[in-house]
């Protein structure tokens, strides 16, 4: 048994050092963009592994990099078998309306802010101190454990991809990129593209930074209307801001940003600026014809409009947000992010996306469908695992499903484990905060707290795993499909 006296003492030492390694991550603009050379997610990413491989060796790990595609510390067991810990180091697009430089982070109140302090840079960190205690301490379990370090989870997982492809995975994995207690499943996730002829007198229209956030600002840039006409129509309506430039005009819409899989709460600019066009008198028709789908396909986010609203007991309302939007070779694209049930009919959904798009005229150019990820809630090791964070926590929690997506949806068996606390307020306004949302930030107090969880669930995977070996691996469910 670990002292756990011993273990608050040892994290209050720590405690500094933790902050000062988490802040040097986000110090890294780590923005995942496919290329082409020896750094296959740009020179951020790769900077960015880089100094959490160095930062790894630095407390005693074996470390790995993995082409750049991902890197790996490992505390070495006496056998072979892994627990893996898959973190990730790249970030969504910085994006506006920042309070402070999105890459300087600081402390106000107890709360770390800078992009990737919640997601996933300082849990990634939570990760590595626990790993730390029990090398310090010299607690030798049977396990390998590995700490995953992820290029490009925010853009499509294709460096999750790479390692499932070249590397065995391990018997199971915590996630550090959800909320305590247990994510036990993940709803499905569909993603689309749709685009339609540029039209009328719209001459650019962009909204967005990232295909899995809701837009915080959308632009149109029109001709053939005049500055007068567009700011009488507009001079009482709230958000919105009128210029004129080399002979256009340019409308842009303020919403409020917020992560695909959690958008109540959040307002769609581009939805907003097409609605309000859509009753402009200076939209042609043919332009209106572009905006409608936007304004009314993408107006709710269950996708009632759309027609592919559904639900279920084990994860509850289907989500859909319109991402984003931009111009392409004279076509407007739209893209769309759905997370679905995972027991909702997948062909159902995607035939009616279709649908949808036909209806208003618009082309589905490409769609992709990455189905929902579900264990046994009622398995012994998600029933230990629960049990830690109630007690640490000292809070009564159940294990839940949700909609965002994470490495789990990619392992065989995995569940998110923190460090996140459900239903946690902000210190921001509506619309920031949030992992992906400017001023993201997160409480250090759950930071701390994880590190205490997730070395004793280290310790108690590595004995429930040892001990029951191929029958737990067997009662686990897995990929629903």
């Amino acid at each position: 048994m670990i002292d756990k006296k011993q273990i608050k003492s040892w994290i209050e030492i720590h405690k500094q050092a933790f902050l000062a390694d988490a802040m040097e991550l986000i110090r890294i603009r780590s923005v995942s963009e496919k290329c082409e050379d020896e750094y296959p997610y740009g020179q951020g990413c790769a900077k960015v592994l880089d100094k959490a491989l160095e930062l790894s060796a630095r407390k005693g790990f074996d470390t790995e990099n993995h082409a750049y595609h991902c890197g790996s510390a490992m505390l070495r067991g006496r056998s072979e078998r892994e627990i893996g810990i898959f973190t990730h180091l790249d970030v969504v697009h910085e994006g506006t309306d920042w309070q402070c430089d999105p890459y300087q982070p600081y402390i106000q109140d107890g709360w770390l802010f800078g992009r990737g302090s919640a997601d996933n840079k300082a849990p990634a960190m939570s990760a590595l101190y626990a790993m730390s205690f029990l090398r310090e301490q010299g607690i030798v379990l049977e396990h390998t454990i590995r700490l995953y370090f992820g290029c490009d989870e925010e853009r499509g997982m294709e460096d999750i991809a790479y390692y499932t492809s070249h590397y065995q995975a391990p018997d199971f994995s915590l996630v550090p990129d959800a909320a305590f207690p247990v994510c036990y499943a993940e709803k499905g996730i569909i993603e689309a593209e749709l685009s339609t002829p540029l039209q009328g007198n719209i001459c650019d229209f962009s909204a967005g930074i990232a295909p899995n956030s809701v837009p915080n600002n959308a632009r149109i840039v029109l001709k053939s209307v005049t500055f007068e006409e567009a700011s009488n129509f507009l001079a009482e309506k709230k958000d919105f801001r009128v210029q004129e430039k080399n002979g256009v005009i340019e409308i842009s819409a303020a919403g409020r940003s917020a992560h695909a899989a959690f958008p109540e709460g959040s307002e769609s600019a581009a939805v907003k600026l097409a609605q309000v066009l859509c009753e402009a008198p200076f939209i042609d028709g043919d332009a209106k014809a572009c905006l409608r789908f936007i304004g009314e396909a993408l107006a709710d986010y269950h996708g009632e409009a759309m027609g592919i609203a559904c639900a279920d007991e084990v994860s509850g309302s289907l989500t859909m947000i319109g991402g984003m939007a931009f111009v392409k070779e004279g076509r407007l694209v739209q893209n769309i992010n759905v997370r679905y049930p995972v027991s909702a009919d997948q062909e159902r959904l995607v035939n009616r996306i279709h649908a949808c798009g036909k209806l208003y005229r618009w082309n589905v150019d490409w769609l992709h469908n990455n189905p929902p990820h579900c264990i046994d809630p009622q398995s012994m090791i998600v029933a230990a695992l629960n049990t830690i964070c109630c007690e640490v926590l000292q809070m009564e929690m159940e294990p839940y499903a949700m909609g965002g997506g994470t490495y789990a949806r990619k392992l065989p068996n995995a569940v998110g484990y923190g460090p996140g606390i459900r239903g946690q307020a902000k210190p921001c306004p509506p619309g920031h905060g949030g992992g992906h949302q400017p001023d993201e930030c997160v409480l250090i107090d759950n930071l701390i707290k994880a590190i205490e969880i997730y070395i004793r669930a280290i310790v108690e995977l590595d004995r429930v795993l040892g001990k029951t070996g191929k029958k737990i691996r067997h009662e686990r469910k897995g990929m629903v499909r």
